[in-house]
């Protein structure tokens, strides 16, 4: 039986970077409108080359509980010992809209002033002819 282990992602600055053990099958289950979209991808690496290859054995709208056992399923088909399992949380839970404190302004948003202009430097002033 393959075992389960959940999706662990490393930061690297911005980037979030997944690393399977592979050979492996990954288990994603995200939410549309409510609904439940799940994706079973298998990752493994080329003996010869050492490229890493992907294939999508699923993509449907299970449950996770049904995709993580299409995936227990799958798994000795393909030699595969590890499962990566990820699954996102239902959007029922949505966070409150943070409302924005208006910006007042003397001019309406749509009508503003053109940016006002430095004045030029003179090459000579008042001050400098009178010392």
């Amino acid at each position: 039986m393959a075992t389960l282990i959940p999706w662990t992602n490393v930061e690297i600055g911005d980037l979030d970077v997944f690393t399977p053990f592979l050979p492996s099958l990954v288990v994603y289950t995200w939410y549309v409108d409510d609904e439940p979209e799940s994706i079973i991808t298998h990752v493994w690496r080329d003996e010869n080359t050492g490229m890493i290859h992907h294939e999508t054995v699923l993509v449907a709208p299970v449950a996770f509980e049904e995709a993580v056992s299409r995936a227990q399923e799958e798994a000795p088909k393909r030699s595969v010992e590890r499962i990566h399992v990820k699954h996102a949380r239902t959007s029922n839970k949505r966070k409150a809209k943070v409302k924005r404190a208006a910006k007042t302004s003397a001019t309406p948003r749509g009508k503003r002033s053109p940016a006002k202009r430095r004045p030029t430097k003179r090459a000579s002033s008042k001050r400098a002819r009178s010392a």
